[in-house]
């Protein structure tokens, strides 16, 4: 949906229900052009506008050259009086439904078109911009973090300062704010794309790569130039999870179509960050295999540590709701109960929390002590240490297998050398006096 209003002026709730609208609308052409109107072709575009004489109007070219379509379209109209919840989203706005209507020429028979036609679907994905769940005030950061953050965001705060009155708008046009995280999972890298989409007054865009790629060569390209629109449109922060599929080195010898496709999603994804003008967010366990190409591009790498013993016990005192029925832990004790959960994330923190609250949930008087939570950080942390003992093993066993097949496959070479090296022994010599039978 192309949004034509200043986006303050609308809330981010009547946003998400008009792009709800929209993928309603379409499920609701599509309906009525398979029951009755299999010969018409329907293209439609919706976007929001400043008032014009109604709180929705509908363009069409209906026409009686093309039958049924002015019946088409009353149905149309009427389903979107029927939807009053849409009309108190739209704040004193129009919703702009343009109908372009064409004849559906005769499909070609199944034999004559290539398999990857018959299953392939045009339609973009829908993306849809959220409101920010998590601020700044409910993390625990280090100095390092947020200094290196406040300076990232200057960009952002200063940006007339620095492009228009300072003149760096000569040398950079386009104002771009991209920042990588990476860090150890669950170490609030999620969290702080949030954090920034908040502290900005803006929504947020989360994608990950299984909702970009597809399954047609090229389409994943569109489909993220498509995302770049729809931040643009909503004036949204783009935050990427599992940025080493979208910033990973360009295959060089491309030898399958998969591999073209992921070279075009990771020049698509250059071209985007070139012409976007907002904020662009990566998270990554991994940065170590980013191509040089997004390395330029990127304002800064924060790494995102796992908590010291002092941070976690601000995390613990954060995660611990202000209502539960337990006495105020000293900060002796919180020290103590850190201490038991050396190498946790702040994410595992919060699980084990979640863990003794539903091991009393249910309970007729529940109540709960500082001994409960060290029995279940010290529970947590075992099972931890039995998950990585067992990873451990398997990376033991498979190396230990992939050494012996290493081992066999070099004794069966061995073997076919000296194989070959005795055969080589048992041919007669050539001019051998034992084989020469030339009369003397």
């Amino acid at each position: 949906m192309k949004i034509n209003v200043p986006t303050k002026a609308i809330s981010f709730k009547s946003i998400q229900l008009l792009n709800t609208f929209e993928e309603n609308l379409k499920d609701e052409i599509k309906r009525l052009l398979n029951e009755s109107y299999q010969h018409i072709k329907v293209d439609f575009a919706v976007s929001l506008e400043e008032w014009q004489n109604g709180p929705a109007i509908i363009q069409d070219n209906a026409s009686i050259l093309l039958a049924g379509s002015r019946e088409l379209v009353k149905q149309v109209t009427a389903y979107v009086a029927s939807r009053d919840d849409v009309e108190a989203a739209l704040n004193g706005f129009t919703l702009k439904i343009d109908l372009r209507m064409t004849k559906r020429e005769p499909m070609p028979t199944p034999a004559a078109q290539p398999q990857t036609q018959q299953a392939r679907k045009d339609d973009l994905p829908v993306f849809t911009p959220i409101e920010p769940r998590y601020r700044f005030d409910q993390m625990i950061l280090s100095d390092h973090v947020k200094k290196e953050l406040e300076d990232a965001m200057k960009i952002v705060k200063y940006k007339d300062l620095i492009y228009n009155d300072w003149g760096f708008g000569e040398v950079d046009p386009v104002p771009r704010s991209i920042l990588n995280f990476y860090g150890e999972p669950g170490t609030g890298k999620t969290m702080c794309a949030h954090a920034i989409a908040h502290s900005l007054g803006k929504p947020l865009l989360a994608l990950n790569y299984s909702e970009i790629e597809s399954k047609f060569v090229g389409e994943a390209a569109k489909n993220l130039q498509h995302a770049f629109e729809t931040a643009r449109d909503c004036d949204a922060v783009l935050f990427f999870d599992e940025a080493d599929s979208f910033l990973g080195k360009r295959i060089e010898n491309v030898t399958q179509g998969a591999e073209q496709a992921l070279n075009s999603l990771r020049s698509q994804m250059l071209i985007q960050l070139e012409q976007f003008p907002g904020v662009v967010l990566f998270a990554t366990n991994l940065v170590t295999n980013f191509d040089h190409a997004f390395e330029s591009r990127i304002l800064k790498h924060i790494q995102f540590e796992l908590p010291n013993q002092e941070a976690r016990v601000s995390i613990i005192r954060k995660m611990i709701p202000s209502r539960l029925p337990m006495e105020t832990l000293t900060d002796d004790q919180l020290m103590e109960a850190s201490a038991l959960i050396d190498g946790f994330s702040g994410r595992e923190i919060k699980s084990a929390i979640l863990e003794l609250l539903l091991s009393k949930a249910g309970s007729e008087h529940p109540s709960f002590i500082f001994e409960d939570l060290c029995q279940v950080f010290t529970k947590k942390y075992e099972e931890k240490k039995e998950l990585a003992r067992q990873e451990e093993e398997r990376l033991k066993k498979k190396i230990e297998k992939k050494l012996k097949e290493k081992a066999a496959e070099n004794q069966a070479l061995k073997a076919q050398e000296n194989s070959e090296t005795e055969a080589e022994s048992e041919e007669p010599a050539t001019g051998d006096p034992k084989n020469d039978t030339t009369e003397q």
